[in-house]
């Protein structure tokens, strides 16, 4: 395959598409990946979803996911987001490629963003995680968990209200559905809003972004999450 220079990041993380899909392997497991490669196409909710936007040159697509990179049976924790922030200075996409190289990168971006503890949130999901597995790499970490947004895009104004559950009703809810082992866990409460009514069994928790991550009750609450998790996981 002729190598090909991704554009892709602030952080100016220079990678080849082979080294993307093998060497890093961050593409999520075979079913959710046949999901959310419809998101795409571009996804077909553009135009009935107000706040989506599809402008790759400038960091707007579907993303925000990373993790489940084994088997969808290893996975025991669904964190569930409000949405992308807004694409970091410089993070842009090259729709010409093609969707699979568009989840390559966009996976690659948020691995990166939370390996490297880019924003005062990608260190709290670090932190989150690494309460439920101490003993494992942010690799291994990435086989059991699934990191994914209520809405796979951004909205203009990143703490405002939003009542559209479109994204939720149509990506979310079967992401949920392909991963049966998993407690799922949402974030601040945009998450609840787009998971309630919905029939999933989910943990609430504050956010782990700011405002909701400086508040005083969202360390107890995120303490609250992870002693829940364990016990589901210790129950016979």
């Amino acid at each position: 395959m002729r190598e090909k220079k991704v554009v892709l990041t602030a952080s100016q993380y220079p990678l080849r598409w082979g080294s993307i899909c093998t060497e890093m392997n961050m593409i999520p497991t075979d079913p959710l990946k046949s999901l959310l490669l419809e998101a795409y196409k571009p996804c077909r909710f553009f135009g009935q979803c107000r706040e989506a936007q599809w402008r790759p040159d400038s960091g707007h697509i579907p993303r925000g996911y990373v993790g489940a990179t084994g088997s969808a049976e290893d996975v025991e924790v669904i964190m569930v987001f409000s949405e992308p922030g807004h694409p970091h200075d410089g993070e842009s996409y090259d729709v010409a490629l093609g969707s699979d190289h568009l989840m390559a990168s966009s996976t690659n971006h948020a691995y990166k963003s939370f390996k490297h503890g880019t924003d005062l949130f990608h260190r709290n999901v670090r932190w989150f995680i690494s309460q439920l597995y101490p003993d494992m790499t942010f690799d291994q970490q990435l086989r059991r968990v699934w990191l994914t947004e209520g809405r796979l895009c951004s909205i203009d104004n990143e703490i405002g209200s939003t009542k559209d559950r479109t994204c939720a009703a149509n990506y979310l809810v079967r992401q949920i559905e392909l991963l049966p082992n998993a407690t799922v866990v949402a974030f601040g409460g945009k998450a609840k809003h787009y998971l309630k009514g919905l029939g999933v069994d989910f943990i609430g928790a504050y956010a782990l972004a700011p405002p909701g991550a400086n508040h005083r009750p969202a360390r107890p609450s995120w303490e609250a999450a992870i002693a829940e998790i364990r016990r589901r996981r210790n129950a016979p």
